[in-house]
């Protein structure tokens, strides 16, 4: 009987803990600091060292095309100025020299981080978006957005190197630490890796309808891809090439970005949900938090620690740092801003599959 009565308590002692893993959720957020943006507020992305937010303005033409914040607290440390207007941004290895994408001029600007002055721009396919720079930091690759393919740039030279072919829409990317190129085709639903010795060996994943933005864990093993029809995180296992877990997001979720351990994945929901979504890898449970205030999420990165995320809202021309409860900054003061503008009404969410209203191409970018 005792042996019986043991089983039986430590059988459900395991069935509680499953039931309350399953029933469990990343932890609750908030905003603990906001600021004012340029126009259309498209990506977010972080120096080396963390503590500068570069913000890419992509409704502003041919000045205050990024803006500059402190990253903790968003003060404003001031904007850069282009000719054109810019898409996205990534900053090199030493933080030095930010790239950005230029929409309007089809090229890759290379901005000097302290004179803030161009040094280099070098002219791709029609449209570039999403830029990834290599692990070694040598070659930069831009996706053409409507020209199909993706620029392989020398960074040392500023020479293009080769040309990729891909689907249709190329927009997320990821490279591993051995040089596999991972390229998701909007429009396609697809993606593609480029391998090997000058990127010789290709071939084609078949993927959700409207794979959006893709990231790599820590460690390489698995790559996230945002699902924008769907509202889905889908985690590929890379030697499969197997989707072997999915997590809900918000509605239409744009960009996603991984902590720095691999234990949190952050997307920006662009839909109606105006929200921005955590999930927990050790379990593959979400959490979705309508930002008050937000009129469709675009942009995301991750804090270092993985408990922070800034987020850029498209339509309302700010940009937001949201983290656990109780975490840090100053929700109050924060909430208090956001009231200023919270009672705005909403723009209409994506009705063609697209990333925006129909309204015209600028507004989809």
């Amino acid at each position: 009987m005792r042996i019986t009565s043991l089983v039986a308590s430590t059988l459900a002692a395991v069935l509680s803990s499953v039931a309350g893993s399953a029933a469990a959720q990343p932890p609750k957020l908030e905003v603990e600091e906001v600021a004012d943006t340029g126009s259309m507020p498209k990506g977010a992305s972080l120096s080396p060292d963390g503590r500068r937010l570069y913000v890419t303005n992509f409704g502003q033409l041919d000045r205050k095309n990024i803006g500059i914040y402190d990253a903790e607290t968003l003060q404003p440390l001031g904007h850069i100025d282009v000719p054109g207007n810019v898409v996205e941004s990534v900053l090199s290895h030493d933080g030095k020299t930010i790239y950005a994408s230029n929409f309007r001029r089809s090229s890759v600007m290379f901005i000097d981080v302290a004179s803030r002055a161009v040094t280099r721009e070098i002219h791709t396919g029609t449209h570039p978006k999403i830029l990834v720079l290599s692990p070694d930091g040598r070659s930069l690759f831009a996706a053409n957005w409507a020209a199909h393919s993706v620029t392989q740039i020398d960074v040392a030279d500023g020479t293009i190197v080769r040309t990729l072919q891909t689907g249709k829409q190329p927009r997320g990317m990821a490279m591993t630490k051995k040089g596999v190129l991972y390229i998701a085709n909007f429009f396609g639903e697809s993606i593609d890796v480029y391998s090997g010795k000058d990127l010789a060996d290709h071939h084609r994943i078949k993927t959700c309808k409207i794979p959006r933005h893709l990231a790599l864990s820590p460690d390489e093993r698995t790559l996230y891809i945002s699902c924008l029809t769907a509202s889905q995180l889908h985690a590929m296992d890379v030697a499969t090439e197997k989707v072997v877990h999915h997590a809900p997001l918000g509605d239409a979720p744009k960009s996603i970005d991984v902590s720095a351990d691999g234990r949190y994945v952050y997307s920006a929901d662009f839909g109606s949900t105006h929200s921005v979504s955590v999930v927990d890898t050790r379990d593959f449970t979400s959490r979705t938090y309508t930002v008050p205030g937000m009129d469709r999420g675009s942009g995301v990165v991750v804090t270092k620690d993985g408990h922070h995320a800034i987020v850029t809202g498209w339509f309302d021309n700010h940009v937001y740092r949201v983290g656990f409860e109780g975490g840090g900054g100053h929700p109050a003061q924060a909430m208090a801003r956001i009231r200023r503008w919270i009672g705005r009404p909403k723009t209409p969410g994506p009705t063609d599959g697209s990333e925006g209203p129909k309204a015209g191409a600028t507004a989809r970018k």
